[in-house]
């Protein structure tokens, strides 16, 4: 069973800053959402080599989004 929900642009923006690419949106809520607060971002993880890899991931959906955005501007 599934249910929707409304989001504004805003909101999905920045659900988007951690959505990774094999993600659906129902996953990101999730990951973000478990009991263990850190889980969801990799970053903070006690894991180094998983830390890495988390910051890694994050700089690279910011370089794509704002590669995107630049596009957009210069059209």
């Amino acid at each position: 069973m599934s249910t929707s929900i409304r989001l504004s642009e805003e909101a999905k923006s920045r659900l988007d800053l951690f959505k990774r690419e094999d993600e659906s949106y129902n996953d990101v809520i999730l990951r973000l959402t478990s009991e263990d607060k850190w889980v969801g971002f990799g970053i903070a993880s006690s894991d180094s080599e998983r830390s890495k890899e988390g910051m890694e991931e994050i700089r690279e959906q910011m370089r794509t989004r704002m590669d995107h955005r630049v596009e957009e501007i210069d059209q």
